[in-house]
């Protein structure tokens, strides 16, 4: 699972907050270091991007069918 990937994509504040019901352990990419991606591995960046599109494909969806009921 990944989040925050909307602020790399655009670079703005974040626009939600991330709450967790049990413990969790979160790795962090922090946007110098996925841009230097680009030059060290650029197959994972490549990834990530598919990942980040994916992600934000998903959620326009469910924002369309929770729009389309008001039709």
């Amino acid at each position: 699972m990944a989040f925050g990937e909307m602020a790399v994509i655009d670079r703005a504040p974040r626009s939600a907050n991330i709450v967790a019901d049990t413990d969790v352990e979160c790795d962090l990419l922090d946007v110098a270091d996925f841009e230097s991606l680009a030059e060290s591995h650029p197959a994972i960046k490549i990834k990530l991007w598919r990942i980040f599109a994916l992600a934000s494909a998903a959620s326009c969806g469910r924002s369309t069918a929770d729009i389309s009921v008001f039709d």
